[in-house]
């Protein structure tokens, strides 16, 4: 199963209409001027001078707004407008015509060489923005690895399910055509999103008892407790919104906000079917694993109610797909392991 998701930027393509909508009324408000005025007399012939210079204006806007591609298609239209004016207003008057035929190559060269100075400005900018945004993202990642450390230093088998959960949360992400860099936050967000255990104490973490339901909503707060440390960390806000979600449900029944359907985002929700599956079949104080179908056929009943049938169906592709170097992901305990070799 390969999910592609669309992803567009409305704000962006209402700001790219809006700049054609304005450079095409000064266009046409330049075009009528010179309609409406005519050449009668000297003076209206200065005016027309002052108007064909005027052009020039949505030209240099077409390419701020659209770098080459705007200036060039820019300057070909008010050329191609020019020349006709000139046929239709001027024609007979060979002097007055070397000058106007002289602005059409004004229009082109303006546009060509403004749309390329702007396509430049505009590359330099992009390449230092991409190296200022790779700065923060390393300050970032040093971060979350030092939390990382942190929550291995505490609980070992704690990290060892978070890292299980990254790298198959990673994988299913793959199946729905994530970008690299929201592969990276989920993968992130399935590495931390256990590590708000570091708060709680340890005759509940290591207890080998079932829990009081007093105690079950205590350990509930690690989801708060790992938000707040990873918002602590510059630049890791979108992995904490995914941290934050991991124990949602699409009916509306998890925690700690009780967000339901399309308000928990994707990545939410790959981490929750993969939290779920991966915490099933690791051996834990109170009970031994299962193995991969048993944890699919556990999991079945909750799908379309807090489990999303999308992530569980991809889950499940992948669970029953033979690769190499895929049963470390897959199998938790030592039985199945063996099994697996």
């Amino acid at each position: 199963m390969r999910v592609m998701p669309v992803f567009e930027d409305p704000s962006v393509d209402a700001e790219k209409a809006w700049q054609r909508r304005r450079i095409l009324s000064w266009f046409v408000l330049i075009t009528v001027a010179h309609l409406v005025l005519g050449r009668r007399t000297h003076g209206l012939h200065a005016i027309h001078i002052l108007l064909a210079s005027l052009y020039l204006f949505p030209i240099f806007w077409a390419s701020l707004a659209f770098e080459l591609r705007g200036g060039v298609i820019a300057s070909l239209a008010t050329a191609a407008t020019y020349f006709a004016h000139i046929v239709w207003s001027w024609s007979g008057e060979p002097l007055a015509n070397v000058d106007q035929y002289g602005m059409l190559g004004v229009y082109l060269f303006v546009g060509i060489s403004s749309g390329l100075l702007v396509r430049s400005a505009e590359r330099r900018r992009r390449q230092r923005d991409e190296v200022i945004r790779r700065a923060r993202r390393s300050e970032t990642l040093q971060g979350l690895h030092g939390l990382i450390l942190a929550l291995g230093a505490r609980d070992a088998a704690t990290l060892s399910h978070c890292e299980r959960v990254g790298s198959l949360a990673n994988e299913l992400g793959k199946r729905f055509g994530l970008d690299e860099e929201r592969l990276t936050n989920l993968r992130l967000s399935g590495l931390l999103h256990d590590l708000g255990k570091i708060g709680i104490r340890d005759d509940l973490l290591f207890s080998r008892e079932r829990l009081t339901p007093a105690q079950v909503e205590e350990i509930k707060t690690h989801v708060q407790t790992a938000v707040r440390l990873i918002r602590s960390i510059y630049g890791a806000e979108e992995i904490a919104q995914i941290v934050a979600s991991h124990h949602e449900a699409l009916d509306g029944s998890g925690y700690p906000l009780g967000a339901c359907g399309e308000a928990i985002s994707l990545e939410g929700r790959i981490l929750s079917v993969v939290d779920v599956f991966v915490a099933l079949t690791e051996d834990r104080p109170y009970r031994a694993a299962t193995t991969s179908p048993q944890a699919l056929d556990m999991m079945r009943p909750s799908v379309g109610s807090k489990l999303d049938p999308r992530c569980f169906a991809a889950l499940e592709e992948l669970v029953t797909e033979e690769r190499p170097g895929r049963s470390s992901l897959l199998a938790g305990s030592a039985s199945e392991r063996r099994l697996r070799r």
